[in-house]
């Protein structure tokens, strides 16, 4: 099949990006060059810059792509109907699920936290509405009073945000997490948002 235009520049993007996803995973922000971008992507050096102004933008738009792919996967076979418990066990499974498939991701992710703090900020407040299913859960339960009155982004970080770096100490061998582990893992982290105990679902 001969591809069009805009396909071979769609493809070259794409090899750019998940060029770009390995050297952060293995090298760091700041580890490599666009040269060895360009070399590991096929691609030269000056394509680079057809389709990213710098290693700014680089990061940022595949920071971008990266948190659609993860939400995504996350809200899976998502009720919105169904209870807020049930629902997050099935947030935390699918994104477990997720980073044991996509270590290249779970490597990276400390990376992008070298982007500027506004365009860094920019990117978080964006990336709210890709996980509207998540937000709703939070406030519906705050107005409920079963989860406890903290902004979303705290709630994230006491929650489904810290799988993020559990899983990471599991690829890197520091820990060896069994399906028993793992369920207690997402009641400990609902307990820490919750005002209500895992105990009374029992």
């Amino acid at each position: 099949m001969i591809l069009n235009k805009s396909q071979v520049a769609q493809d070259k993007r794409e090899a750019i990006l998940d060029a770009a996803l390995d050297l952060l995973a293995s090298c760091g922000f700041h580890g490599f060059s666009i040269k060895q971008l360009a070399d590991k992507a096929g691609v030269a050096a000056g394509t680079v810059y057809l389709y990213f102004t710098d290693r700014e933008d680089l990061i940022r738009q595949l920071h971008s792509e990266i948190v659609q792919t993860i939400a995504e996967a996350v809200f899976v076979d998502n009720e919105s109907s169904a209870d807020l418990w049930d629902q997050y066990q099935l947030f935390c499974r699918n994104l477990w699920l997720f980073y044991a498939s996509h270590p290249r991701v779970l490597l990276a992710k400390a990376q992008f936290d070298h982007l500027p703090p506004a365009t860094l900020r920019s990117e978080i407040e964006s990336a709210w509405h890709l996980f509207k299913p998540l937000s709703d859960l939070y406030e519906k339960g705050r107005s409920q009073g079963s989860i406890k009155p903290l902004s979303n982004h705290i709630l994230f970080g006491l929650s489904i945000g810290s799988l993020a770096f559990i899983a990471r100490q599991l690829l890197l061998g520091f820990e060896d997490i069994d399906t028993d582990q793992f369920e207690l893992i997402v009641k400990a982290s609902w307990d820490a948002i919750s005002t209500q105990p895992t105990a009374i679902f029992e």
